[in-house]
């Protein structure tokens, strides 16, 4: 959506952000002075987050979206760093894939990186303080983080575009592109996050100390691993019908949705970088690829290797 968001509200967005990013920094900076060994988990959640961000699934409404991947690093260690972990995927497919946009950068970064993250991580504490199953806890932060993301980008549009002058009906319309897809979408990373997290309790439950209250599998060893496999695999079918299919994506929908709330309104920037359809699912599947390496590579690494990390809240 390069230069589809105006000018004044891509200001105002980048400046929101900063406050975010540099507090990330500090976090980071100060993590990996207390606890150097924390550099591979944080490895870990953002090769998370690329693999995730990389998939474009179909959507229920006959689109396509994408899931987000913030919930792993916003368990292990809040919103500053998450927000820091995703301006540099975030960046990356701005740059190199033509998608998101540098234009909105700045909204893209507070809404995946800063707003959802945000509902899930008092999510995870709230229910962690009332002694919530780690699965239910983990699912719900992943959950939230991911449909909160695409609520935000519903406001952050509804606000730079009211239809007729309403922020809320123009909210509506977007919520119905944005948010509603994404219900499916935000349930599926939240059942892959719980694997995940089940595979840490029942292998490496040291790295959940001060993480999780209760670091208990609800599933087990094979169990969890062929479910795990299963919905990888119904995850890569998508893509797959995705890519067979050509169906459009929500920020196509977002556009066409711009053009009719204001149908004299044009771009102001225009990206450097356009990938024909074909290099663009390329350039997602390399996304992917180099997300899974370094995530394989940690998980790999992680069962060979017992580390004690300890992280911190917010």
């Amino acid at each position: 959506m390069e230069g589809f968001l105006p000018l004044e509200w891509a200001v105002f967005w980048t400046i929101l952000c900063l406050p975010f990013l540099i507090w990330g920094a500090l976090r980071l900076k100060k993590v990996f002075a207390e606890h150097p060994e924390a550099k591979l988990t944080v490895a870990i959640s953002a090769a998370y987050m690329f693999v995730l961000s990389a998939l474009k699934l179909p959507s229920v409404a006959g689109s396509s979206s994408h899931p987000t991947g913030s919930g792993l690093s916003t368990i292990f260690y809040g919103v500053g760093v998450t927000s820091l972990l995703a301006s540099i995927v975030l960046l990356f497919q701005a740059l190199l894939l033509a998608h998101g946009g540098l234009t909105t950068l700045g909204a893209n970064i507070f809404s995946m990186g800063i707003a959802g993250p945000m509902v899930g991580y008092v999510a995870f504490k709230v229910m962690q303080r009332y002694h919530f199953s780690m699965s239910s806890s983990v699912f719900m932060t992943a959950f939230l983080a991911d449909l909160f993301t695409y609520i935000t980008t519903s406001l952050q549009l509804a606000l730079a575009y009211p239809s007729d002058g309403s922020v809320v009906t123009s909210f509506m319309a977007f919520f119905t592109v944005f948010a509603i897809v994404q219900v499916p979408l935000a349930i599926a990373e939240g059942v892959l996050l719980v694997f995940f997290f089940n595979f840490l309790a029942e292998n490496k439950p040291d790295l959940l100390d001060g993480v999780v209250e209760r670091p208990r599998p609800s599933l087990k060893g094979r169990r969890n691993a062929v479910l795990a496999g299963a919905a990888i695999s119904a995850i890569a079918l998508a893509v797959i019908a995705n890519a067979a299919i050509g169906l459009m994506g929500t920020d196509d929908k977002g556009m066409e949705l711009i053009q009719e709330i204001d149908p004299g309104y044009q771009p102001w920037f225009t990206s450097f970088f356009e990938p024909s359809e074909g290099l663009e699912l390329a350039l997602f599947a390399l996304q992917a690829v180099i997300g899974l390496a370094i995530l394989i590579g940690g998980i790999l690494y992680l069962r060979r290797k017992r580390t004690g990390i300890k992280t911190e809240g917010m």
